[in-house]
């Protein structure tokens, strides 16, 4: 897991312990709106690489509707693929897929 979010984990938990404790807490704005910020660019990475995976998906169903399977090129639809789960995998552990 991301070195980062096991961070944001670990002050969560411990956060959650001192309020259940009634101790008083306070926090920076700063404090807050960082790690906030991280966890939403994680989704949008994640977000990003899914859309890519559907919209593989999605036109792999269409060629294999309308396009004679003689006329598919597997080798190119494998290498696509494999693009695809290579972006999702490297989204999945928190990098940038964009190009």
């Amino acid at each position: 897991m991301d070195k980062k979010i096991q961070k944001i984990r670990k002050t969560h938990e411990a956060t959650k312990r001192s309020l259940a404790e009634g101790r008083n807490i306070a926090f920076t704005a700063e404090a807050i709106i960082e790690p906030i910020e991280y966890l939403l660019q994680q989704i949008e990475i994640k977000d990003k690489a899914l859309k890519e995976a559907e919209t593989f998906v999605e036109e792999l169903i269409l060629a294999a509707d309308t396009v004679p399977a003689s006329h598919l090129d597997l080798e190119e639809i494998a290498q696509d693929g494999t693009m695809v789960i290579n972006s999702i995998a490297a989204a999945l552990k928190g990098e940038d897929t964009s190009e």
